[in-house]
């Protein structure tokens, strides 16, 4: 290709009318070159790699104990009425579960965190943003464990999997997966499902104090 030159103009003795310069390029090409029919090419994704499975064990201030994963890292910061956020990142899966813990006030205040935590879930409903919603029941009276799992499946879910945990008195704590960008949940299915896997881990080793 030759490269053209701001208000550049031929010289006066070879000037062709440009509308027929543009005739004698096209017409011989034209006669000569194939038309390839496009093919489509078949979806296809980059491939993949998640970390080794190995947990550790986080033990705090906070009520509660539970496994997380080596490859996470854990920060926790405390709100207004001893509310604390607790975020695990995943810094080479750019993901993060953020959970909030609220100490329980009475019942009435019980009610309303499960029921806010459900609205979030039926939000996406509503929004027609998954496709399904698959859901199972923590019931381990002897930890005093309790709660909800909830998947979230589509390819544009921005939250494919959430939860919530309480003792039925005194804490209830909730936790989300985020990405750090807008997720394609069919090309990032195994990392959500190595994910879930921590999350279900996380769940299965909750201790309350």
């Amino acid at each position: 290709m030759i490269p053209q030159t701001a208000n550049r103009k031929p010289h006066t003795a070879y000037r062709i009318p440009l509308t027929l310069l543009t005739l004698f390029c096209l017409l011989p090409s034209s006669c000569i070159q194939k038309q390839e029919v496009p093919i489509p090419k078949p979806k296809g994704y980059f491939r993949l790699t998640t970390p080794e499975v190995a947990y550790q064990r986080w033990d705090s201030v906070l009520p509660f104990s539970f496994d997380y994963s080596k490859h996470a890292t854990l920060s926790f910061q405390k709100k207004e009425d001893n509310i604390y956020w607790v975020d695990i990142y995943y810094p080479s899966l750019s993901a993060m579960f953020k959970m909030t813990y609220y100490p329980v006030k009475n019942n009435q205040h019980m009610h309303r965190l499960m029921w806010d935590d459900e609205q979030q879930v039926m939000f996406h409903v509503e929004r027609m943003m998954t496709d399904d919603i698959l859901f199972s029941t923590v019931n381990d009276p002897k930890a005093r464990v309790f709660g909800r799992l909830y998947e979230l499946e589509g390819e544009k879910v921005a939250t494919p999997f959430k939860f919530w945990l309480t003792d039925s008195a005194r804490y209830f704590v909730k936790g989300t997966l985020y990405f750090d960008f807008t997720p394609n949940n069919d090309s990032l299915a195994p990392i959500i499902n190595y994910l879930k896997r921590d999350a279900l881990t996380m769940v299965e080793s909750w201790e309350w104090r």
